[in-house]
């Protein structure tokens, strides 16, 4: 009986092992035919070439190879391509490519030269039309970058070093943005030089531009000198407890007991005790997780401000000074986050700079458009600002 089951069974996985098996193809030393060039797109920092692929039934996919910055690259594009996008070249120079089209046994047809004129990299049209302002406490450097691509900027500054200047690296920034804004802070408000220059993640950098800056002298406001404070029409509308009053919202604390600001609604107001023209605002929402980037951690908001006590409730006795929007680092759905957001949102802080032309204010009006969890109430740990003091 044994013997049977064994014998009957051989001849079925001898016929099993033939050549028909599906989803094999059979190994060949024939190679494909090779693909024909339909056209070529030229665009910044590389080319788009598109082609039609040889009809060899086993054909596998494409390889294109070309010279970045010296080095020789090579790049497939699947069986389901009729394109290959070829990125990564600084400035715009000419070059020819090669494309070679392989089946599933890994022979190579002849191949194709193509040439291609790649337009120069992002990075050098970004450096030839960045803006630099001076701003409190060093500069403020805007730029377009339509292409979104991936860039680095570096900036420069000179230092005394052993008696002598030397140039050494004062910031740098990552940032995909189309338009994209850096502050560097930190300096007095004297006289200094600074460079700056892009780099890609091809190491293409642009040239370096130097500037002569003059920062606005910029300090942090004295909280000690805050305190509470209504006009007509606006009502204090935070709690009244020891844990959640307005005053913790410049106590220097962020965790932990008697620490954080709580208000019913998102209107509120107080007195800074001294007349300044803000450039920044820093503020540090709750620690705890399930609430931080939720409920009432303020998604946009505005400050208004005034230089006299003579305002209310309408906000056309106000001035605005500035339209702020959170930002959460990870991207991830309501009620998830991860450390990224969790040092950046309380730790740190977010923080915003205030636009250059407003003018000197001391009373604030914070008014809170939307919160995280499109909760009614608003609530954080701490708010800072820094500017320059009117004497």
């Amino acid at each position: 009986m044994k013997k049977y089951i064994i014998y009957l069974i051989l001849p079925f996985l001898i016929w099993g092992c033939g050549e028909d098996y599906i989803g094999q193809y059979a190994m060949d030393d024939v190679p494909p035919g090779p693909i024909s060039v339909v056209s070529v797109e030229n665009i910044p920092g590389g080319s788009v070439i598109s082609y039609t692929v040889p009809t060899d039934k086993d054909f596998s996919y494409v390889k294109a190879i070309y010279t970045v910055n010296g080095k020789t690259k090579e790049q497939k594009s699947s069986v389901f391509n009729r394109k290959i996008t070829l990125v990564g070249f600084g400035r715009s120079q000419a070059q020819q490519v090669e494309l070679i089209a392989y089946d599933k046994s890994e022979n190579a047809s002849s191949p194709v030269k193509v040439d291609i004129h790649p337009l120069d990299a992002p990075v050098f049209d970004m450096i030839e039309n960045v803006t630099i302002r001076d701003d409190f406490g060093g500069i403020r450097i805007d730029w377009k970058n339509p292409h979104k691509a991936d860039v680095v900027l570096t900036v420069l500054t000179t230092s005394d070093k052993y008696g002598e200047e030397e140039w050494t690296e004062a910031d740098r920034f990552y940032s995909s943005a189309v338009e994209g804004v850096a502050n560097v802070r930190g300096y007095n408000d004297e006289e200094r030089f600074f460079g700056l220059y892009f780099r890609d993640r091809w190491d293409n950098f642009s040239d370096t531009l130097y500037i002569k800056a003059h920062p606005y002298y910029e300090e942090m406001l004295d909280k000690s000198k805050f305190s509470r404070w209504n006009p007509p029409g606006i009502p204090y509308n935070a709690y009244t407890s020891t844990d959640w009053r307005i005053e913790n919202l410049w106590n220097n604390v962020i965790s932990g007991s008697a620490a954080g600001f709580a208000s019913f609604t998102h209107d509120n107001t107080f007195d800074m005790g001294q007349t300044a023209k803000l450039s920044r605002i820093r503020i540090n929402n709750r620690p705890e997780r399930n609430l931080l980037y939720n409920f009432a951690h303020p998604k946009k908001f505005q400050i208004w401000g005034s230089n006299h006590s003579n305002v209310n409730a309408d906000f056309s006795t106000w001035t605005l000074l500035g339209e702020f929007e959170s930002y959460k680092p990870s991207g991830k759905p309501l009620g998830e986050i991860d450390d990224d957001d969790y040092n950046y949102g309380h730790v740190n802080g977010e923080e915003w700079n205030f636009p250059l032309d407003i003018p000197p204010v001391r009373y604030i009006r914070w008014y809170v458009i939307d919160t995280w969890g499109g909760s009614e109430y608003t609530q954080v740990m701490e708010m800072t600002l820094w500017g320059e003091v009117q004497k």
